[in-house]
């Protein structure tokens, strides 16, 4: 970041107490990125095979949204994102074109931790995503986002121009009110849960888009996805018949049960629901989710090195902690999360400090922790990302 830590908490204070929960707003915010950082993970994400090609779209002005973009999509002849658009613009003649791509931080480390604390200021002012936050980075000329405004408008957005302008209609629910935000390079756009929006993307515009989930509805989706996969996992869902007679045979009272395998179903989904299992796996991704400020999914856990005792470590990042039972714990970092147990892992973390540089030797004598099950410890969270080595790491 370019300020300072306790500079962008004031300043995620000072926007929470004037805009927060209130009305639109465009407001002057650098969040110390630039179009060439974002333009790394767009390409990445736009490399063929496009692994989750759901989150690409590309269109263009006279044309609307493209199946297949093909050679319109950024390719090895486009380093940097001056290049990508010059060639675009020569290829459409002059046509406004969007290209937009969600969830592509994950590709990069670096980016996801700089966004992750740059969005956790704002949490800690305003309370933390209960949900998966969306990401969509998005670079435009002369183009609308879409044919409609957003017909659901249950979430809060906020959208960073990094490069070029932009302009917003917003229409709130319940009310006649018509905005139109105008933001140029190092504006922030907000605007609260209940706004339909049109976006028109103007010169040589970069965005970064965080999107929230601000109704209770929008839980159905993350709780319902969880139930359906410890569903399939489970052995009494195999096997259901998916055709039955008819007329449906009746029991002895005459009811009729024509559909047992749903109800059946019915009855699976309500014990599962239920379990102590389902309550410890939804504490267990709010850990996660925690960690990571809502960025989903996490950049993937670095490979593993070897370590040995006279290596220095030191913490590099927040190990969020939740009780996990008697003697037990989870522990959380950058989207990951561990099981812990005993008390020896509780004195290493006491011990991790940012600023602290320790060898593992020094950590093992602290915590009373062999190196036998001290090194694998340290191993896990070095993989996460929640320590770092002193004398280089050589992996971001």
């Amino acid at each position: 970041m370019n300020a300072t830590e306790p500079d962008l908490s004031a300043r995620w204070k000072r926007f929470a107490e004037t805009h927060w929960g209130r009305e639109p707003a465009a407001v002057p915010f650098a969040p110390g990125l630039g179009p060439e950082q974002m333009y790394g993970v767009v390409a990445a994400s736009c490399a063929p095979p496009v692994e989750h090609a759901a989150g690409v779209r590309f269109a263009t002005a006279a044309q609307g949204r493209l199946r297949d973009a093909g050679a319109l999509l950024p390719g090895r002849d486009d380093p940097d994102p001056d290049a990508y658009r010059d060639r675009l613009t020569r290829q459409l003649a002059r046509s406004g074109w969007l290209l937009s791509v969600r969830q592509p931080l994950w590709r990069d480390f670096g980016l996801w931790a700089h966004v992750r604390d740059l969005v956790s200021g704002l949490w800690r002012a305003v309370g933390w995503p209960t949900l998966p936050v969306t990401t969509e980075l998005a670079l435009g000329e002369h183009c609308t986002g879409r044919d409609a405004p957003a017909p659901r408008p249950g979430s809060f957005a906020l959208t960073w121009v990094l490069a070029g302008t932009m302009t917003v209609r917003l229409w709130p629910e319940h009310t006649g009110t018509e905005y139109q935000l105008a933001a140029g390079t190092g504006d922030l756009l907000y605007w609260p849960a209940g706004c339909r929006h049109l976006d028109h993307y103007l010169d040589r515009c970069t965005t970064l888009r965080i999107v929230v989930p601000a109704r209770r509805a929008a839980a159905l989706t993350h709780v319902r996805g969880l139930l359906a996969d410890r569903m399939q996992e489970n052995p009494a869902y195999a096997g259901a018949p998916g055709v039955l007679p008819f007329p449906p045979p009746a029991g002895p009272d005459g009811e009729i049960d024509a559909a047992g395998p749903v109800s059946g179903t019915a009855r699976l989904f309500a014990e599962l629901a239920a379990a102590p299992g389902t309550a410890r796996e939804l504490r267990v991704s709010w850990a996660a989710r925690r960690s990571a400020a809502g960025l989903e999914p996490a950049p993937p856990p670095r490979p593993a090195v070897t370590l040995a005792p006279g290596l220095r470590v030191r913490a590099s990042a927040e190990l969020f902690r939740i009780p996990d039972g008697p003697g037990r714990a989870v522990w959380a970092a950058n989207g990951h999360t561990l099981a812990m147990e005993g008390a020896g892992p509780e004195r290493v973390r006491n011990r991790l400090r940012p600023g602290e540089a320790l060898t593992i030797r020094e950590l093992g004598r602290s915590s009373r922790m062999p190196a036998e099950t001290l090194i694998p410890l340290l191993s896990d969270l070095h993989r996460i990302r929640a320590i770092e080595l002193v004398d280089g790491d050589g992996v971001a």
